[in-house]
This record gives C-alpha cells, structure tokens and sequence, in this order.
C-alpha cells in the first residue's frame, strides 16, 4: 500500500493534470468529471487549490483564471491543509518542472502494480477507480482522444467514470475491452482472459469471435469463446478473500492460486491438465487447499518445503 507521502504526491499529480485541462475552455463533460474527482475526498480539492495558488504564483496563471477556478471550487471541502507549502523555495522549482513535465507527457504510460498477496486501489485522473487484484501489473496511458489501459498481468476492477469523447479501453494482448462507463472485472491468465461484468456494457472485440457484447451480470471466457452468465454474489469475489471454480482445467486453477502465494502449487505431469477443478476456496488458507484437493480429484499434494508438488495418483 502508498505510504502518506506516495498517496499525496499522486494527489498533487492529479491535481496538476486537471489544471492543464481546465486552463482553457474545457467542455461541460470535462467540468463534470473534475467535479466528480474533486468529491472523491477532501485531500483532491485542496491539492487542486494548492496547485492553482502554486501556478498563478509563477505567472503560469492570470489572476482572472485563478479566481475563476478556485471559484468552482467546493469551499466547505478545502480545509488549507498545504500539500507543498512548508517547501515553498523547492515546491516553485519543482512545479516548473512538474507543470512543463506534464504539459509534454500527460499521455506517458503510468504504472501501476501489486506484490503477492497484495491488493491495492487508485483513483485515475478522470475520476475512474481501479482496483488491483494479487501480483497484478498495468499501465495506463490517457491521451485526449482515448483512455488506454494495457493489463500486463493478474487482475482489476475498473469502476470507470464516462465520458462520450474518449473512450476507455483495457487491452490484454490482441483483445480490447472499450467502455464509455461501467463497472466491470479483467481476469488475465497466461492462455486466458475472462471479463466479467456488473453494470453498464462493455464490447469485447476478440479477433477469435469478432465482437460480443456484454450488460450486467454477464461474461465473456476467451478460452472457449464462451458467452457466460452470472449472479451478483459471482463477481470478483476475490474480494471476499475468495476464489471459485465451475469445470476448471487443473492448470489453469493452479495458474490462479499461484497468483496470491509465494510458495506455489506444481503440476507434475502435463496429463494432469485434463482434470477439472470446482469449488470455492480461500485463499488466505492455500494448506487447507492443499489438503482439499486429493478429495476432489485423483491426486496427490506433496509438500516438499518450497512448492506444492500435484502428482496423479
């Protein structure tokens, strides 16, 4: 998780990115979602009013523009509380930078990525959430035509703010994802990607089966073209601590129990990869796991200090 300094450096980073979209004559769209950010929490309005003092303070702003902005902003919200201000000396240098640095790369991939057995949340510029599963890693790249995410590993939640101008999309590899709003999940394996949705549509262009389309509590499986229906209590329960399983091949289970420990599951013989797996399981208690699947299935779990080692029976 971002210590305090991380989380208000990033903060102060929106901040900046909104000012440069604000400066000129933004669109009623854009002064929606900047006002939707800004009511995310209390620390957004007030690195926004730090970074507007900051600008106009270097001559990057006019006196008009700042008054005009900071009277847009939600006042009952701002609590003075300096993001930069005990530096002010090393702030003004470093704003010169900042500012220059995102007026030429404000479409500069970002990286954001988890540990094993590490979960995190971030809110993007626009106002979009996202949140990451266990050894997960993406980048996001905004441009002001489109919003692309580029899932590399593991698994996300996208709670994603719309706007009709620039379309969000995550790519896994050769299949996109677009979305104007939604709330939807990405699972990426190593032969696999699995989208699950809990509000709004998405599109799924799979250059395997063309376009599919996709509202609430539906799915999509890339590794059988497979349209899929679920319930509520279904989506992402990795949250839960969770991780459920429906016909399953063995290698793919073993892939994605894999992914929230370090000391991980070993298939033996490639043959194993016919047997399925279902169930639910936890997976804050991977021995119980161990100890659980030569119940279900034709197998032995050998623990030998390092990995599990799943053997045929």
């Amino acid at each position: 998780m971002m210590n305090n300094s991380n989380k208000n450096q990033q903060v102060f980073e929106q901040a900046t990115l909104w000012l440069l979209r604000l400066k000129d004559e933004p669109s009623e769209q854009q002064i929606h979602n900047w006002q939707k950010w800004l009511k995310i929490c209390p620390q957004n309005a007030e690195a926004f009013e730090e970074s507007v003092l900051l600008d106009a303070k270097l001559g990057n702003l006019s006196q008009q523009s700042m008054e005009r902005l900071l009277a847009l902003l939600p006042k009952s919200n701002i609590k003075k509380v300096s993001f930069i201000r005990p530096l002010v000396a090393l702030a003004a240098s470093l704003a010169v930078i900042a500012v220059s640095f995102f007026q030429f790369n404000a479409s500069r991939p970002t990286i954001y990525l988890t540990q094993i057995g590490e979960t995190a949340s971030f809110i993007l510029s626009d106002g979009s959430q996202i949140l990451l599963d266990s050894d997960t890693e993406l980048n996001v790249e905004y441009s002001d035509n489109t919003r692309r995410i580029e899932l590399l590993k593991g698994q996300v939640i996208f709670d994603v703010t719309p706007e009709k101008q620039r379309p969000f999309i995550v790519v896994v590899e050769e299949i996109d994802i677009k979305v104007l709003g939604t709330q939807f999940n990405v699972n990426r394996l190593k032969d696999q990607v699995v989208v699950a949705v809990k509000k709004g549509k998405v599109k799924v262009t799979d250059p395997t089966v063309g376009d599919v389309f996709l509202t609430a509590n539906q799915g999509y499986n890339s590794i059988n073209d497979r349209q899929f229906n679920l319930t509520e209590t279904q989506f992402a329960i990795w949250q839960q601590g969770r991780i459920q399983f429906s016909n399953t091949p063995l290698n793919f289970a073993v892939e994605q129990l894999n992914r929230y420990q370090d000391k991980p599951f070993k298939l033996k013989q490639t043959s194993l990869n016919q047997l399925s797996l279902s169930g639910t399981y936890q997976l804050n208690d991977i021995d119980n796991t161990a100890k659980l699947l030569p119940k279900v299935l034709p197998v032995d779990v050998i623990d030998n200090g390092y990995f599990w080692l799943i053997q045929q029976r």
